[in-house]
């Protein structure tokens, strides 16, 4: 992460959306007055998230940026869950299909035809104008894919590297996914929560990950 002292309002934005989601119970056939019982003890589905999630989304329309130390608390609320990475994977799904709808518009019919790999290396070149734009990230080519290299980041500001950097691995798939057709998954070769000097991550294509986990 960028050693600002402001972060995009996307990223508490969607880790609090992603709480909410999380703790939002599923039909599962309990009867009104369980159900409502159940739902008053999940944080996500709090009046307060809820302000907060009505005020971040505000602050996304209006590109307002949120001090640091105030996500990182954001960040830290969900380190201290059970179901973390869940959170963290679908928080960073979450921001990087924001960050990709402030790209705007629809591919025209000429850029519907134009040549597979001429796309994907388009959508690379924007997905790393988002990261640095938004995020504060810079995406790095990694042989014929992308990489990331990140130093130190919400996760380690917080005190969560491990559980925290799901959330960069979802970002940065994800919005490959959105911007360049990726189909693969991010492969986190370095952390620091191993130890090592900076988290660092390189994209692997659908097979190549199969091939690796056999």
């Amino acid at each position: 992460m960028n050693p600002s002292s402001t972060v995009n309002a996307i990223v508490p934005l969607a880790l609090l959306e992603a709480i909410r989601n999380l703790d939002t119970p599923l039909n599962d056939g309990l009867s009104a007055e369980l159900a409502q019982e159940t739902f008053t003890k999940r944080f996500g589905l709090t009046s307060t998230v809820a302000a907060q999630i009505e005020r971040y989304r505000d602050m996304v329309g209006k590109a307002t940026a949120v001090g640091l130390e105030e996500v990182v608390q954001v960040f830290r609320l969900v380190g201290r869950r059970a179901d973390a990475t869940l959170v963290y994977s679908d928080a960073g799904r979450r921001a990087a299909r924001y960050a990709s709808r402030t790209r705007g518009g629809s591919p025209s019919l000429l850029w519907k035809l134009t040549p597979k790999a001429m796309r994907r290396r388009a959508g690379e070149r924007a997905a790393a104008r988002a990261m640095v734009r938004i995020f504060g990230l810079a995406l790095i080519r990694e042989g014929t894919g992308m990489g990331l290299a990140v130093p130190e980041s919400l996760a380690s500001r917080s005190g969560f590297e491990g559980s925290g950097c799901y959330f960069y691995s979802a970002l940065t798939a994800e919005l490959l996914r959105v911007t360049s057709g990726f189909e693969g998954s991010m492969l986190h070769d370095r952390c620091r929560s191993r130890g090592d000097d900076q988290c660092r991550w390189r994209a692997a294509e659908a097979d190549q990950r199969w091939q690796q986990e056999g």
